[in-house]
């Protein structure tokens, strides 16, 4: 009963963090974000794990979400691999794309996903780094989702030594995440004004 008291408790904080945080982005202006965006991207790519990866695993951006197609496009030019998720079921399919015009269409919960008629399948064993998705991440490098399950499932499923890395806006961090036992910790969170590491 314990247990279930605080599973409970559990998400009821993760929900009272996914609202709040989600607001607070929400509010902040278009202009603002592709500025913050452009900033974290810069970051991104001064990395030497976006140097040297060639496979990427990254999202596409949903509502106030970090603009990462600035990243997808660079990285496209760059001759790097893009690999993009679409929801199949209860999980994620992997594609690589090279045309975000062409060959993406509006899937499950309005995101865009590859369009499988065009794009060619990736597997697991081909991503060397991974750009995670989150609502909100603390500074001990814990991430809140959507509540989904999609990247949890994904993520155990990562092999080891591959980097995970999140990217977000600074007020989407937060002291401290509440965290459950099928939650995984990125590696590195680069926000428009700091870079966390472990």
């Amino acid at each position: 009963m314990k247990n279930d008291n605080k599973s409970e408790r559990t998400s009821l904080f993760k929900s009272d963090i996914r609202k709040r945080i989600q607001n607070k982005r929400n509010s902040l202006p278009i202009r603002d974000r592709k500025k913050r965006s452009k900033i974290i991207a810069e970051k991104f790519f001064g990395t030497a794990y976006y140097n040297n990866s060639n496979n990427i695993l990254i999202f596409y951006p949903f509502r106030s979400e970090t603009d990462v197609t600035i990243i997808i496009r660079q990285a496209l030019e760059n001759k790097k691999n893009i690999i993009l998720p679409r929801i199949h079921g209860q999980e994620l399919k992997l594609f690589y794309v090279d045309n975000l015009k062409k060959q993406l269409e509006r899937g499950a919960y309005g995101i865009m996903e590859p369009t499988t008629d065009l794009c060619r399948p990736a597997k697991i064993s081909d991503i060397d780094l991974v750009v995670v998705p989150g609502i909100s991440f603390d500074k001990n490098l814990n991430r809140l989702g959507y509540g989904g399950g999609y990247y949890d499932k994904l993520l155990l499923r990562i092999p080891e030594g591959v980097k995970k890395i999140a990217l977000c806006f600074d007020i989407q961090v937060v002291d401290s995440i509440p965290v459950s036992e099928h939650d995984i910790k990125v590696d590195i969170l680069i926000t428009d004004t700091k870079i966390y590491h472990p």
